[in-house]
């Protein structure tokens, strides 16, 4: 029960992070194409079928997106049958912990093997714009 609600809870995230994004036209298709798999495994999920590898990667990207503190394009998701391999670099051993442990609670997530690098000089964009 727990793991459906947690579930449930993550892929309504991953939707209302992907509608919230503002993107060019051209990205419109991406976001619709986003929406529509989240929308897939919402179902899956209502019919109690097991989540598939890329949908499980797509809920942890998500909730790497959904903390502010990282930058979730430097950070490469890899997903064997809900074993979960971490690569990139971020900021500070804070943040890799962090990472570590959102990807944990993530529903379906077996294992999470931390292969993040400490990196102080990889600022996200964010951190870099409010340096200016």
């Amino acid at each position: 029960m727990k793991l459906s609600l947690w579930f449930v809870a993550a892929a309504a995230a991953a939707g209302l992070y992907a509608c919230s994004r503002e993107e060019p036209a051209m990205g419109q298709a991406r976001t619709q194409t986003r929406i529509d798999e989240t929308r897939q495994v919402e179902k899956a999920a209502d019919a109690g079928k097991p989540l598939t590898d890329a949908s499980l990667t797509q809920i942890v990207r998500s909730a790497l997106e959904s903390e502010s503190s990282l930058d979730p394009r430097r950070i490469d998701v890899e997903n064997r049958s809900g074993n979960i391999s971490l690569h990139g670099s971020v900021e500070s051993e804070e943040q890799r912990e962090k990472a570590a442990r959102i990807v944990g609670s993530v529903g379906g997530v077996r294992s999470v093997v931390n292969d993040l690098t400490v990196d102080p000089s990889a600022t996200s964009g964010a951190t870099a714009r409010r340096k200016d």
